[in-house]
């Protein structure tokens, strides 16, 4: 007993010691325990994903082929250990063929895909938001060289990026486990199903080369909120806070303006007006791939509608507004009819209404502020700047605002998504599908909740 107040004793007087002592146990028995459930979750996934690789040939069958896009500076240069780590094991037991290209610049995703040679099966994108925009922009891009490639080519999205805002809203994450995310990304892909995704074709009106497009998936966003954001890495010093301190010392963004016309037309699932610029394309376009992806969306869209016989006079009626405000965001709405989804804020804001919107932000939770909100199909943007340079952002990727026009395609690209989103149609074009394991039963063989 005299040993037991002997041990408290030392404790209260040596207290600073001891709590310092403390919080190093137990944050090292914490992170061991962390890492054991991560060594154990994934030598499980990786024993059942065997399975895949497994199964036998047919003797007309190839193994997969797989072209993986890595950005290595996504994520503060964590990408490609974590893609080596948690996604690489996956695809090489589930018998795929990788071959994994390295991006080396900005815009180097857009050139690589542009440049692509060779047969693959599917494109996977080892990035954020941003690689995932360059490879689409890179594939969609592409004219005569090979359009068995462009015409129906599967894009996978590994979310290893800092935002990943395109894979959350495809994968529907349950938890903030990044390893699960990533695995659960990794078997969307194994599973070989996908269905088309709209995307937003952004063209410069002031380019000498109008086919060089850039085609976005999630946002396009100017004022004052994007020019705080894109400032937080100054504040590295405060760590995870950093996020919300560029907003709490960014009080000089509050007389940022932005300064411009809209105009737009209403959303539209298919009419005769629609049907007649899907001709214009046609006989216009230089590109075999233009119109063939305008076909197919049209074909998708349709399920046997001559929209040729469809009238509806709203849709070639433009509406023109000006607006003055702070901050203004054009998501990409995916619903039954996508829509591009136009957020419009007030002129100014006070100081403490600026930090409450960049705090929620970053939570991923909607704005206080009341928005003026638009939906479009098409959308023409004329800025009113002089002489100064501005920048606005394109799923986070940094362009110079110009005069742009944003038009919606509907059924652009293929992306992978989890068996609970899969079409009818979609799942029929998968050939092998009885012979292969459903994401469900995977799930449900692992005895794990994480998977969607």
């Amino acid at each position: 007993m005299a040993k037991v107040f002997g041990v408290f004793k030392t404790i209260r007087n040596n207290w600073k010691k001891s709590v310092f002592f403390t919080t190093v146990l137990s944050y090292g028995a914490n992170f061991a325990n962390e890492k054991y459930e991560t060594h154990m979750f994934m030598s499980q996934c990786c024993r059942t994903v065997s399975a895949y690789g497994d199964m036998p040939l047919s003797v007309d069958k190839k193994p997969k082929k797989v072209t993986v896009i890595l950005n290595p500076a996504a994520n503060k240069r964590n990408s490609k250990s974590d893609f080596e780590k948690y996604c690489a094991p996956l695809l090489y037991l589930a018998g795929y063929s990788v071959t994994v290209l390295t991006t080396e610049r900005e815009g180097g995703a857009r050139s690589l895909v542009e440049n692509l040679i060779g047969e693959t099966d599917a494109l996977i994108v080892a990035g954020g938001d941003g690689t995932l925009s360059e490879v689409v922009t890179g594939l969609l891009r592409r004219l005569k060289g090979d359009t068995s490639l462009t015409e129906h080519l599967p894009i996978g999205i590994l979310p290893l990026g800092r935002t990943n805002n395109v894979a959350r809203q495809l994968l529907q994450p349950q938890d903030d486990n990044h390893v699960h995310f990533l695995t659960n990304a990794t078997m969307a892909i194994i599973n070989e199903v996908n269905s088309a995704h709209p995307v937003v074709k952004i063209e410069n009106l002031e380019s000498p080369n109008p086919e060089k497009c850039v085609y976005a998936l999630n946002s396009i966003e100017w004022g004052a909120l994007r020019e705080a954001k894109v400032t937080r890495d100054q504040y590295w010093y405060f760590g995870k806070l950093r996020n919300f301190a560029a907003f709490v010392f960014g009080n000089q963004f509050l007389q940022y303006t932005v300064d411009a016309d809209l105009e737009y037309s209403p959303p539209c699932s298919g009419c005769s007006n629609c049907y007649k610029k899907l001709t214009t394309v046609i006989n216009k376009s230089s590109s075999l791939f233009s119109w063939i992806s305008w076909v197919f969306s049209f074909k998708r869209n349709s399920g046997g509608t001559d929209y040729s016989k469809i009238n509806n006079p709203e849709c070639s009626n433009y509406s023109k507004v000006p607006i003055r405000t702070f901050n203004v965001n054009i998501n990409l709405d995916v619903k039954q009819t996508p829509v591009l989804r136009i957020n419009v804020g007030p002129e100014n804001i006070s100081y403490s209404e600026f930090v409450k919107e960049g705090y929620l932000k970053f939570r991923d939770e909607n704005s206080k502020i009341p928005n003026s909100v638009i939906e479009a199909k098409d959308v023409t943007v004329t800025p009113h700047i002089d002489d100064e340079i501005k920048w606005l952002s394109i799923d986070n990727e940094d362009y110079e605002v110009k005069p742009m026009k944003l038009s919606l395609l509907p059924n652009a690209v293929y992306l992978f998504k989890p068996d609970n989103s899969i079409s009818q149609n979609q799942s029929q074009n998968k050939s092998d599908q009885e012979s292969s394991l459903s994401l469900d039963k995977f799930r449900n063989h692992i005895g794990l909740k994480q998977f969607v």
